[in-house]
């Protein structure tokens, strides 16, 4: 079967089997897919529509491996139901291609991410991370038969606005056969892959605890894994000075060499980062909705076509109570909005955007109703006084110029400014002067004083 190169254009149509897609955008172009944004008739929401499609000439051989691939992908995603995979809504053929309709994710990877940093990321953020793809990697090992990864890198994992991460790419992950030497196609990316990945034996949890050690390590140092190459002790903290010693052995025993001496599980290895967290762990996932895969509400008929808007020159952001958020991923939409244009959820009637303060001194409330909301500690001498003023309630902690909350386009965010102890965000510590989007119950905690940010 020799598979076209047709892509699909905006406005375009395309019916599936449970329901029918409108064309928004191209995503991007993979090695074997082509990912589109698309709009679900029966209820307006936005999902990811990805095609198989061939890159150059490939034999008939060739085609019908990628084809498997494309479909062992999907009928692994559809079996599964975790707050770090994303949500199968659909599975067809289109114009002689199969077709997957899924949750779409926004966000970035965690490989664009420390590529626009440039720089290591800080210790405790990079925990938290760990600990998201622990445990989805326990549940996936959980399954019967179990389920092996094999490909986690930095590339494959995408972080939301919300702080969740998710696993996109299943292309290569297989299911443990008890009893087997070694598996039958050694795949994976060099440097995050263990020994018995290049075809001397078979894969198992263990060896996505080799890869989840190498992604935490590349995201500490800004430096992709050296292929089969654990790292010494001091290495890691050499190039980036957050890194505790306890952190830094947890990354050496998931990359030994040696499987038998890594972390039995991911739930172990759950664990070892767990006692690394300077304060209680607060998972993002936890709060985050899931898509539904099915219409919410009963079929009506299909939505007209969206037109891409033409390019505009951007306006300055409106000010904070003319915006419509979005409970679900926290974009500011238009007032008058009923959808929410980056997720596609229903919206409600405008609320406010407040905050919620409490420290052992006193609990109260800061409504949003002008921009931006600077938090740190007055100066008299320099006429400096911020929205939020923390100087009676934090012992010292907090810098006079510590953080701000503003508007950055449709979203509300979250940026240190340089403060000398550093801001929490949902128990990870942030990037200074890196721009952090808020969303509904993020809890930011400066010293003893804590933050919760709400809508009204």
């Amino acid at each position: 079967m020799v598979i076209g190169q047709d892509l699909l254009t905006p406005n375009m149509i395309v019916r599936g089997a449970v329901d029918t897609y409108t064309v928004l955008n191209l995503i991007g172009r993979g090695g074997m897919g082509t990912v589109y944004r698309v709009q679900r008739a029966s209820d307006a929401t936005v999902w990811a529509l990805k095609e198989m499609r061939a890159q150059g000439e490939l034999s008939a051989e060739e085609q019908a491996d990628n084809r498997r691939l494309f479909l062992q992908e999907a009928a692994l995603l559809r079996s599964l139901s975790f707050p770090n995979l994303p949500v199968v809504a659909d599975l067809f053929d289109h114009d002689g291609r199969p077709t997957l309709v899924m949750e779409y994710v926004p966000g970035k990877t965690l490989e664009d991410r420390a590529r626009e940093t440039n720089a290591p990321m800080l210790e405790q953020q990079v925990l938290g991370y760990g600990v998201q793809l622990c445990r989805v990697l326990h549940y996936l090992h959980s399954r019967n038969p179990p389920i092996i990864y094999r490909d986690l890198k930095p590339s494959n994992i995408m972080l939301t606005p919300a702080g969740v991460l998710k696993l996109i790419d299943f292309g290569v992950a297989r299911t443990h056969k008890k009893g087997k030497a070694k598996d039958t196609i050694a795949m994976g990316s060099a440097g995050y892959a263990p020994p018995e990945q290049y075809g001397k034996g078979q894969t198992d949890a263990s060896s996505d605890v080799y890869a989840l050690g190498a992604t935490l390590m590349h995201l500490l140092t800004n430096l992709p894994p050296v292929p089969l190459q654990t790292p010494q002790p001091g290495s890691i903290s050499k190039l980036n000075p957050s890194v505790t010693a306890r952190a830094e052995a947890v990354i050496i025993k998931s990359m030994n060499l040696q499987r038998e001496q890594r972390f039995a599980s991911c739930a172990e290895m759950e664990q070892a980062l767990l006692r690394c967290f300077d304060s209680p762990y607060v998972d993002p996932s936890a709060s985050a909705p899931v898509p539904a895969a099915g219409p919410t509400s009963s079929p009506v008929k299909p939505a007209p076509p969206v037109k891409p808007a033409p390019p505009v020159k951007p306006a300055p952001p409106p000010p904070a109570e003319d915006g419509t958020p979005c409970v679900r991923c926290g974009r500011v939409n238009k007032g008058r909005a009923r959808f929410c244009a980056g997720c596609g959820a229903p919206l409600a009637e405008p609320p406010k955007p407040r905050l919620v303060i409490t420290s052992p001194h006193r609990s109260w409330e800061l409504s949003i109703d002008r921009l931006p909301v600077r938090i740190g500690r007055r100066d008299p001498r320099q006429n400096h006084y911020p929205e939020l003023d923390l100087a009676e309630y934090d012992r010292g902690i907090a810098s006079r110029h510590h953080a701000t909350i503003q508007r950055d386009g449709d979203f509300y965010t979250l940026t240190d400014l340089g403060s000398t102890n550093g801001t929490m965000l949902n128990a990870n510590l942030i990037v200074p002067r890196v721009p952090q989007r808020l969303t509904q119950g993020d809890r930011i905690k400066i010293g003893e004083v804590e933050i919760e940010f709400r809508w009204s």
